[in-house]
């Protein structure tokens, strides 16, 4: 198969250039499309003045101009679970929001976090968390978008719990963005083993910094395990961060780009000439 690999940087990447009023969403869409050279958008919800229809619209206006397309919408503050009721409804009502939004900027995966902080599921737990995921699914479906957790925090570090979710939701759509190496075991070797586990069904992949630089040892095992979305890095410092972004993108490119989606070159194997 030797389709094109998308790629993507996060724009949480930029969270220090947001945090200092020298970034807004506006500007990440003309950073990705101009200085990178991408066609698509992976948006943390945080880059975004409110969800108002006409701003939404607006944005989907610009989205458009520059032919991007929306690989990811991140939404924080929309979590399912939270220990307070009250915490709870108004997360579900931001996630109604983020994924009326979704919907309207096209976005082709949604993560919402599970919200469990404990480190496995309860029984209410997993029964409020996977009814939930259902809801929100059916409506993601209705416009062509894969909607799941990220290996994240809580219970999401756990490999088991995120079988467990997909065992209890069991909709086509449900997927997980794949944060990778992000796991609660200690040993690297488990971690890489969760990852290649998850590879196949994940429906989005965030790349961290240290990822990027081992990326010829990371990068094709995960490709080769059947991963067939885009590649997106995320850069979590909050300075330096327009090369930060350049270096993970050139080498995810770099090791990508030359395979097949089964882990082989395209061309047989690079010659190296004196």
């Amino acid at each position: 198969m030797n389709k094109n690999i998308d790629f993507s940087i996060m724009s949480y990447s930029f969270h220090g250039l947001l945090n200092v009023g020298a970034m807004n969403v506006f500007g990440y869409l003309e950073t990705v499309k101009y200085r990178y050279g991408l066609s698509t958008a992976d948006i943390w919800n945080c880059f975004l003045e409110n969800y108002k229809p006409g701003y939404v619209a607006m944005l989907k206006d610009n989205i458009d101009e520059r032919g991007l397309k929306v690989v990811n919408f991140c939404c924080d503050m929309a979590h399912i679970w939270d220990n307070d009721p009250e915490i709870r409804k108004q997360n579900e009502e931001t996630a109604w929001k983020c994924i009326e939004t979704a919907e309207t900027l096209g976005a082709k995966t949604i993560r919402i976090d599970a919200g469990v902080r404990e480190k496995h599921f309860s029984d209410e737990q997993i029964v409020y968390v996977s009814d939930k995921y259902k809801e929100y699914c059916k409506k993601a479906a209705s416009f062509g978008a894969k909607l799941g957790t990220e290996n994240h925090w809580g219970a999401t570090l756990d490999i088991g719990n995120i079988e467990l979710l997909y065992k209890h939701v069991d909709m086509d759509n449900f997927g997980i963005l794949l944060h990778l190496g992000r796991w609660g075991e200690t040993e690297a070797d488990k971690k890489e083993r969760n990852d290649l586990q998850i590879a196949g069904r994940a429906m989005h992949i965030h790349l961290d910094f240290n990822k990027c630089v081992e990326a010829d040892r990371y990068l094709p095992p995960v490709l080769a395990s059947g991963y067939g979305g885009c590649w997106s890095v995320e850069a979590g410092g909050s300075i330096n961060e327009y090369n930060n972004a350049a270096f993970m993108l050139a080498q995810a490119r770099r090791v990508l780009n030359p395979l097949t989606y089964d882990g082989a070159w395209k061309d047989g194997p690079p010659s190296v000439k004196g």
